[in-house]
């Protein structure tokens, strides 16, 4: 036996159901922190044949670890803003 509003039941199901998941994948791609634009500037010592220079601890650092490095301290001295969630962002 088979009722009438059997099929009807399901698409309405499988609605609720995909919208559910895109609720869901919305909800979770605002909540990511991500950081402000904010420009930085650093620099690395070479030697006359363009190798790196050691630092003061003996260890080179990439240019990654010295863009952190620059971020960090632009965000400590408050001329960067924090991360935030992307939803704030959206707001702007």
């Amino acid at each position: 036996m088979t009722f009438p509003w059997a099929g009807r039941a399901r698409l309405l199901l499988l609605g609720v159901c995909a919208f559910a998941v895109l609720v869901g994948a919305l909800v979770w791609y605002g909540a990511q922190t991500v950081s402000t634009d904010c420009l930085v500037t650093y620099s690395q010592v070479t030697g006359r044949d363009g190798a790196r220079l050691p630092d003061a601890n003996g260890r080179g650092s990439s240019d990654q670890e010295l863009i952190d490095r620059a971020y960090r301290r632009a965000l400590e001295t408050g001329r960067c803003d924090p991360p935030r969630t992307r939803w704030k962002q959206w707001l702007d």
